[in-house]
């Protein structure tokens, strides 16, 4: 992994610097020619006028032939410089080359007449090939004048070319800084590489340690950027993983209990009565205890069946509009005998009647149903049953709250996930830890949650909402 992904940063890397290093040498390349073309223009200017000027100083015995043909070649040290006439003949000056063409064609003419008619000096940025071959140039021209009138023109040509030539240094000093930040790339680069590699590895390591069951695996965070949240991410994905291994091994534990103890008793009570061990008077009796088991394990089978459903949202939610005070009534009723066994008190607080909800009203008697036998479960004698409904806003809080044995603080977190039972003793007839799970995911199927208040020997309430009817004939 790690020469892969060395090799591919570094030719990437590579690529993008000799881009920016090109881009960068050709804007730096044309800023550069500009300026030394601008530069050289401005000199051949100067020259051309300080020339122009002289001619005048000549003609009217200020200054001698000899200083006007020194100026003549100062100019000329890496220029052509031609002294013509309005016509393109070669002006009679002494020292002027006289291998100077005879400029007398119609080009020629009206470079001429171009320059002739203006006051300052003119720049031809192209022309004159057929005098200078394949090599271009750039031209300066300036009217000669004497008393005012234009009589000729001197004309400064320069060859790119020696431009150009000034760049060669440029260019070596960018092709070394290339080499340099190309070596520097490639330090950085490894490193670089190093630093991502190395924490993937350990998450390529780690997730095959996972895959073949070590749930203690993990990594270390190297860093507080990308790689390290994908570190957290992968640690907390295990810590989450033991969580439900632990909750697996539970429910296994759990399940295996309350499948074992009743199938146990079946299988105990028929052997006798089929032995003899249980005398034919007492039959009934115990065909009664076989029958009782047998609910005992329909109901877990239920139980795990619905859980099973509800998560895969097999089972539509029919919505209706319905009364869930009378529906709370109807719960009260079903759990009337074994609220009677335990002398509990049953107190319902409930808002105004009709108080109208919309919801399933199936799935809503199961989750009050739920939590009432819950309540009961875990409440003693002569306990209290609270029941409790409330509108807030456009939405009805329903409660359910008991002075039962209540729940550790560090049970809470866990009530509601799958096969987490609070009693670890697996005490028969407490559950598998799956009532409230199928509560929960009824009502988030319903867009809403449900929360618990409770402490060790002060009992226990669950709140869960469910929406304002559509039509609520009773608000």
């Amino acid at each position: 992994m790690f020469h892969k992904l060395l090799l591919r940063m570094s030719v990437n890397f590579m690529m993008v610097l000799m881009i920016v290093m090109m881009v960068l040498g050709a804007l730096i390349s044309r800023f550069m020619w500009v300026n030394e073309l601008n530069s050289g223009v401005k000199v051949m200017k100067a020259d051309a006028q300080a020339i122009a000027h002289n001619y005048e100083y000549l003609n009217s015995w200020q200054i001698s032939s000899k200083v006007f043909i020194e100026r003549i070649n100062d100019a000329a040290q890496d220029s052509s410089v031609w002294l013509l006439d309005r016509n393109g003949l070669q002006l009679n000056i002494t020292g002027l080359d006289e291998n100077t063409p005879n400029l007398t064609g119609d080009d020629m003419r009206a470079y001429m007449q171009t320059v002739l008619q203006s006051e300052e000096p003119v720049v031809f940025n192209a022309g004159f090939d057929s005098y200078f071959g394949k090599n271009p140039v750039i031209t300066v021209a300036m009217p000669l004048r004497l008393n005012g009138e234009a009589v000729g023109a001197i004309f400064i040509h320069k060859k790119l070319e020696l431009i150009n030539t000034g760049f060669l240094p440029l260019f070596q000093e960018l092709w070394l800084a290339a080499m340099v930040a190309s070596a520097l790339g490639l330090v950085l680069t490894a490193y670089t590489a190093m630093r991502i590699t190395r924490p993937l590895t350990e998450l390529a390591n780690a997730s095959k340690r996972l895959a073949q069951g070590d749930m203690t695996v993990k990594v270390r965070i190297y860093a507080d950027d990308e790689i390290g949240e994908v570190s957290r991410a992968f640690n907390s994905m295990v810590d989450a993983l033991q969580t439900m291994e632990g909750q697996r091994k539970g429910f296994v534990a759990n399940v295996s209990h309350e499948l074992r103890s009743p199938i146990t008793s079946i299988a105990g009570y028929l052997q006798g009565m089929l032995d003899g061990t249980i005398p034919q008077p007492e039959h009934q009796k115990y065909m009664q205890v076989v029958y009782d088991e047998t609910q005992r394990l329909t109901r877990l089978i239920r139980d795990l069946l619905d859980l099973s459903r509800i998560e895969s949202g097999n089972i539509p939610m029919n919505p209706v509009d319905f009364n869930i005070n009378e529906l709370m009534r109807r719960v009260l009723i079903k759990f009337e005998g074994r609220l009677d066994e335990k002398n509990m008190e049953v107190e319902a607080d409930f808002a105004d009647e009709p108080c109208m909800v919309h919801a399933d009203v199936d799935r809503i008697e199961q989750v009050v149903s739920n939590l009432v036998d819950n309540a009961i479960k875990f409440c003693g004698q002569y306990g209290k049953l609270t029941l409790r409904t409330r509108w807030e806003g456009d939405c009805c809080a329903v409660a359910v709250a008991d002075d039962g044995v209540g729940i550790d603080e560090k049970d809470l977190p866990h009530v509601f996930d799958r096969f987490y039972t609070v009693d670890k003793a697996h005490t028969s007839g407490k559950g598998t830890g799956l009532g409230l799970s199928i509560v929960r995911q009824i009502l988030l199927q319903h867009g809403h949650d449900i929360s618990v208040e409770s402490a060790r020997g002060e009992g226990t309430r669950f709140i869960f909402s469910l929406d304002r009817a559509k039509k609520n004939d009773g608000n």
